[in-house]
């Protein structure tokens, strides 16, 4: 399946294990959407800044480069071990 790429999202986080399970723990952290030029335009933000919350649906990009594997290993609870 291919999917077009319409922005990137950037976060204050280096790496996957940095970012908190929890969302709002850590107040300080920030993310920033950036659109593809072929999809800035103004009208399609508008109103959001009627609302509190924004959900994004996103494909994490490195994964599709990747031999898939169906067992998860949570790192914090032991999964390496």
């Amino acid at each position: 399946m291919y999917l077009d790429v319409i922005g990137h999202l950037h976060t204050c986080y280096g790496e996957k294990f940095a970012a908190p399970r929890q969302p709002g723990i850590v107040e300080e952290a920030w993310g920033e959407l950036t659109f593809e030029p072929a999809f800035r335009n103004i009208d399609s933000l508008r109103g959001l800044e009627g609302f509190s919350h924004l959900w994004l649906i996103f494909a994490f990009h490195h994964n599709a480069q990747s031999h898939w594997k169906p067992l998860v290993r949570p790192p914090r609870l032991g999964g390496n071990e």
